[in-house]
């Protein structure tokens, strides 16, 4: 049991693309917060220290890790090498999110079918590709799910391999969601009509010219030409030979019984006559299909059906790039277990979403990164604070206990009391290798004064009383504990710490 994530199509790079398509991969792993983590045993102790998705030697880059959820998963891995992405079990919140547009991005990329999928089933949300749209200036759009009959076929072979019950089931995920008014077309019905047979054709007499008009009409020829055979199998064999036919064949044709499901065939798909066939002899329509559909021809002239139909806007809204969403927003958790255990104590309060303010270890200066006014406050409140703090230092006065032993034990005991509190490794390392400077050691005594000062509030999370991911958001993301989180967060961030701190 679990959530998995994968993509069902196989994606074959030009050359030209491969580089490209790494950065991408890795831009979207580590603004979405994939991170993996390298643990440091000290005075009895051991501590986790954060490092967010990169490329190790060798070419791989694994994380089980996601930081704005703040969960553990099963490990993951992109090998920059070969261009292949996996992962086991993701959950339901950032972890899948973010493995689900990487899953999107191979999609987009491949020239083939194949779909971004949860639990074997597709996803059809755009927010996967605004997301994608904002974070790497791209302007993809859904176009390429509009081929919808060379889409389920693909799908729905791929179900047969997986012995499915009903290949069909899901099928219609494959047209994006809010889209569905651009999918009306020929494709669509002659899927409506493979999964629905007759009844979808009853009223087709009564709109003269249409395209069910013109299969129902072909229908009749075909059921007739099936219902006077001597030998149905016969009679099948020949129906099959002329889908195969090119088209001065069936033009030329003179079988009497053949004559008119040919004049059909000059501008009705194959599939159609195929379909036809299949549900006249109570046959499994894909079976037949994939026996044939290679070997089909494909040189029928359609008319043109769906006349009222705005076509040129239609398509436009089809090609035109997927809006850009931008990150706080597409990793918003608003599930309906996202709050649901919510404390007493905590009824009434605001609930918890991520926003710009939890990302300040990316920020960057430009607007992918927008701190509010309000922690823009809090941290002009801090800077001051360290700067007395660093003054204390530079007067000379003693340490009580060394910088090294000091900054692991406050770590240690935060990570004891809020749960999961953990230096990013660059920062870590960084401090204690200047912990002689009174900017770095400033730096951690008002660390120090934030964990005592957010204990009532960071408080709650003994509430969490079972698997991490089942508690509240309100719980496990409480007041108390995110203050620390951005805290350490900016120190990560040296741009932005030098803005604040100027150091």
């Amino acid at each position: 049991m679990g959530t998995f994530g994968g993509y069902s199509g196989k994606l074959h790079l030009k050359k030209e693309q491969k580089d490209q398509f790494v950065k991408q991969v890795m831009k979207l792993l580590n603004y979405g917060g994939m991170m993996s983590f390298e643990e440091v045993s000290m005075y009895g102790s051991e501590l986790g220290l954060l490092i967010p998705a990169e490329i190790f030697p060798g070419g791989e880059c694994s994380f089980w890790y996601n930081y704005f959820e703040d969960d553990f998963w099963e490990t993951a891995e992109f090998d920059a090498g070969s261009c292949e992405f996996w992962s086991e079990k993701i959950g339901s919140q950032e972890f899948n999110d973010v493995v689900t547009a990487v899953n999107f991005l191979y999609e987009l990329y491949d020239e083939n079918s194949g779909f971004a999928e949860i639990n074997g089933e597709i996803v059809n949300s755009t927010g996967y590709v605004g997301w994608i749209n904002h974070l790497l200036g791209t302007d993809f759009s859904m176009k390429k799910r509009f081929n919808l009959w060379e889409n389920a076929e693909y799908y729905v072979f791929q179900r047969m391999k997986q012995r499915y019950n009903d290949p069909m089931d899901g099928v219609m995920n494959i047209i994006p969601d809010g889209m569905e008014r651009y999918a009306i077309s020929t494709e669509l019905a002659d899927l409506m009509y493979v999964k629905e047979g007759a009844d979808a054709l009853k009223e087709a007499e009564d709109a003269p010219g249409s395209y069910a008009a013109d299969v129902h009409a072909c229908r009749k020829a075909v059921y007739g030409f099936l219902y006077s055979a001597d030998s149905p199998d016969d009679a099948v064999s020949r129906l099959m030979e002329l889908v195969r036919s090119r088209r001065k064949q069936r033009e030329e044709c003179s079988d009497p019984g053949l004559k008119e499901i040919a004049g059909y065939s000059l501008f009705l798909p194959a599939r159609v006559i195929v379909y036809l066939v299949a549900e006249h002899q109570k046959k499994n329509f894909w079976v037949l299909w994939k026996e044939i559909y290679k070997d089909i021809y494909h040189d029928e002239v359609m008319k043109s059906y769906f006349s009222g139909k705005p076509e040129g806007e239609w398509r436009r809204a089809i090609e035109a790039p997927i809006p850009p969403v931008r990150t706080s927003k597409f990793l918003r958790q608003d599930n309906w277990f996202t709050f649901r255990r919510t404390p007493e104590e905590l009824k009434g309060k605001r609930n918890y979403y991520v926003s710009d303010d939890d990302r300040l270890y990316w920020w960057d200066g430009s607007d992918e990164v927008i701190i509010s006014n309000e922690t823009d406050k809090w941290l002009k409140d801090l800077a001051e604070e360290h700067h007395s703090l660093m003054c204390e230092k530079t007067e000379g006065k003693p340490e009580k206990e060394p910088f090294f032993e000091k900054f692991l034990k406050l770590l240690i005991e935060a990570d004891r009391y809020y749960n999961r509190i953990c230096p990013f490794r660059s920062m870590f390392y960084e401090f204690m290798d200047h912990g002689s400077g009174p900017e770095y050691s400033a730096a951690v005594e008002l660390f120090g004064r934030l964990v005592e000062r957010n204990k009532e509030a960071g408080k709650i999370i003994e509430k969490v009383d079972g698997a991490w991911g089942l508690a509240s958001r309100n719980v496990t993301h409480n007041a108390g504990r995110m203050q620390l989180k951005r805290y350490l967060s900016v120190m990560a961030n040296r741009k932005l710490r030098l803005k604040y701190f100027g150091f």
